[in-house]
């Protein structure tokens, strides 16, 4: 309630002072993500599509790495993602598709279609902090590519990469990527678990490049507003995390804050040996 009350002070403030609208209509590519859409946050889901869409372009997720990769950024575009394949993201790749945008889903290949209910519970409870949440199939997880949409590598079964050996963490990584090539036929992005830089190690971030990931995605906040190119392994997408039920103001002001603050493009892990 605290949190709620705060952000809608600050919002009000900004966009009275039009700061909200000048940082929304800054060139700049913004990554963001979720975690679930359940059927009584579609509605939303449509509602910010559509209300961002008024000051962004929507492009598929690779589309959006190859503009930052490459320092082609002309106006402010939006890249969805959505982490840990729950079934409920079908719903929400569903309605994706009806408002013609393209998503990369990063899925956990050995929690694809877990059908014992208590280890489900167990994982959803350790490593979620949620209660049991039925997770994608194959068939679904097919489906989503059919529907246009992309799915990443976030390891295989959704361990903090930093607390791993360095051994166990590569083999995590290049196992990910490997199943999913074999399922699909492409496997180019990877977010790591958790989403923080205390999260992956520098020798993680090498290993994500070493298996054949063309990028690499963190859960920090940020964008992405480059003017030059950004060799594939020295970038970090910066992606911002968002509830879909979360008032549009407070969405708002989280991008036009993160476009006034310019581009994110400290990598901690190039920095480190």
């Amino acid at each position: 309630m605290l949190r709620h009350v705060v952000l809608d002070g600050l919002s009000q403030k900004d966009r009275l002072i039009g700061r909200t609208e000048r940082g929304l209509r800054l060139p700049r590519v913004q990554f963001l993500y979720i975690h679930h859409s359940f059927s009584d946050e579609l509605d939303a889901l449509r509602r910010l599509v559509e209300d961002l869409s008024h000051t962004h372009a929507f492009i598929p997720y690779s589309e959006g790495v190859t503009r930052v990769q490459e320092g082609r950024i002309d106006r402010p575009y939006i890249c969805l993602s959505s982490d840990d394949g729950f079934r409920n993201n079908l719903d929400g790749a569903r309605v994706l598709r009806e408002l013609g945008v393209s998503a990369c889903f990063f899925i956990n290949p050995a929690l694809i279609g877990l059908n014992d209910e208590m280890e489900n519970a167990r994982l959803c409870a350790d490593r979620f902090h949620l209660p049991p949440v039925r997770f994608l199939d194959r068939k679904e997880v097919e489906e989503l590519v059919s529907l246009g949409h992309e799915i990443g590598s976030h390891s295989w079964e959704h361990h903090r990469m930093s607390a791993l050996p360095y051994e166990a963490m590569v083999e995590d990584i290049q196992r990910t990527r490997e199943t999913l090539l074999r399922w699909l036929g492409r496997a180019d992005h990877f977010a790591f678990p958790y989403g923080r830089f205390a999260d992956l190690t520098a020798s993680g971030y090498r290993a994500v490049f070493a298996a054949g990931h063309v990028s690499c995605a963190t859960a920090e906040r940020g964008c992405h507003a480059n003017t030059r190119p950004i060799p594939a392994d020295h970038l970090l997408i910066r992606r911002d995390h968002i509830i879909l039920d979360w008032p549009l103001a407070h969405i708002r002001y989280f991008l036009g804050t993160n476009a006034m603050n310019g581009s994110a493009d400290h990598n901690p892990y190039c920095a480190a040996p």
